[in-house]
């Protein structure tokens, strides 16, 4: 319960942290600016999406199995990783001006010099993935607190030095992640380099990855789609009010991660079927009650909070932060329900709900947004959203066999369970007289 603990503060820290450098960013930038900064860090992004082809969870699938292989894993995870990490980096930094349209051009330069810097975007994923495996779950919490905390201190320095600039934030940020990857790669230690790797084991994670990739693959493509939409459908300004909408609302989906990646390590390490699966069950019922408490107390203030935070200049982004918000808990729930089906080998879940949310995504954006805006896609991704997370729970009862009340959380039987969680960390156990006791064994 710990680690859940520490994960779910681990989001709450970085949601406020997140608000904070939104709120920077927009006030330091203004809407067109801050669209250009979402133009130039989405090409790298969609480099990091890609390019890892699924294979951090193939580490961790294959650590938590195996743990007597952790070294030799954890070496060709490293090694595969910067190769593509160097690859993702020449391909997007040469490809990403071909997707640009005659508005965005002039950041065509910029978007390369960013690219060439992103490969420890690649490389930091297999990082964290090694390090959940082994259960270094605390570790990977602090690293991602001290990126967001690194975000915007560095935001103050460009501010201060007045060299504030989306190109200058944009190369910051890849030094941010590059420090980042060498205090995981110091912490995992010099058997990285040193392990001799077996090209079977090479092979093996590489054919992991690729299975897990496809899943993955169908659910990035939804995800980093909408400025991939915004951009060829509607102007920087549209897209500086979805930025600031986004950068609200996406902390609602760190809500749930916890819940994902540690879940995702129980349920592939579990031998027992029945027990993984009520692992998955479980899981899912309690994000539902986190997500939903965090709903109902965040919707209220997003109003206050564009409008006092990111200036009356972003007003129109209030009506889009509402739908996206809902939006973004209900891909925290999707993401938690398909990693448990992912760790329990069922890959096709996944790939159709990916697929079909990224359809319904880019059919209602053709229909609505260029007329609509950025409210309008928000109402697309919403709509999007709702339908994949439909098509997981029906996989999980036709493919799992688990009844759709087994899934729903939303009751008082799963509230009480995770506040006598919370009161067994915080109570002190009482002495039990007849418990054993190594001092007088």
């Amino acid at each position: 319960m710990w680690i859940y603990l520490s994960s779910s503060g681990t989001s709450l820290i970085c949601i406020v942290l997140g608000c904070v450098s939104g709120v920077i960013v927009a006030r330091l930038l203004g809407p067109e600016k801050r669209g250009e900064l979402m133009v130039i860090a989405y090409f790298p992004g969609l480099m990091a999406a890609f390019f890892p082809l699924a294979l951090p969870q193939a580490l961790t699938f294959f650590i938590s199995k195996e743990p007597q292989r952790t070294s030799e894993v954890a070496a060709a995870g490293f090694r595969i990783s910067l190769v593509f990490g160097v690859l993702g980096a020449i391909t997007f930094a040469f490809i990403s001006k071909y997707a640009l349209t005659a508005e965005n051009q002039h950041l065509a330069k910029s978007i390369g010099l960013v690219c060439l810097m992103a490969p420890a975007m690649v490389v930091n994923p297999h990082f964290y993935a090694i390090h959940r495996g082994v259960h270094r779950f605390f570790l990977v919490n602090g690293l991602l607190i001290f990126v967001a905390g690194g975000y915007i201190l560095l935001l103050l320095g460009f501010w201060y030095i007045d060299r504030i600039s989306a190109f200058n934030i944009a190369v910051g940020t890849q030094c941010l992640q590059i420090v980042v990857a060498i205090i995981s790669g110091c912490c995992i230690g010099s058997v990285l380099i040193r392990t001799r790797v077996k090209w079977s084991t090479y092979s093996k994670c590489l054919l992991q990855g690729l299975r897990f990739w496809l899943p993955m693959l169908a659910l990035t493509l939804f995800t980093i789609s909408d400025r991939a939409i915004l951009i060829r459908t509607t102007s920087l300004e549209q897209i500086g009010y979805y930025a600031a909408a986004f950068a609200v609302a996406f902390p609602f989906a760190l809500v749930a991660q916890g819940f994902a990646q540690i879940g995702f390590v129980e349920i592939s390490g579990e031998s027992n079927d029945k027990i993984a699966v009520s692992l998955l069950a479980r899981r899912f019922q309690m994000v539902q009650v986190i997500s939903v408490g965090a709903v109902l107390a965040g919707l209220p203030l997003v109003h206050f909070v564009i409008r006092l935070g990111f200036g009356e200049k972003f007003t129109a982004a209030i009506p889009v932060a509402y739908f996206v918000v809902i939006a973004m808990s209900i891909r925290g729930l999707s993401w938690t329900l398909e990693c448990g089906l992912r760790a329990k080998n069922h890959i096709w879940p996944g790939i159709a709900s990916g697929l079909t949310s990224f359809g319904c995504l880019i059919f209602l954006s053709v229909l609505l947004v260029p007329s609509g805006g950025a409210k309008s896609f928000g109402i697309a991704l919403l709509f999007a959203q709702t339908t994949g997370l439909v098509i997981l729970i029906l996989a999980a009862k036709w493919s799992l066999g688990i009844s759709f009340l087994d899934l729903y959380g939303l009751r008082p039987a799963i509230v009480v369970t995770l506040c006598e969680s919370l009161l067994t960390l915080i109570r002190p156990k009482k002495n039990n007289a007849n418990s054993y006791n190594p001092t007088t064994s």
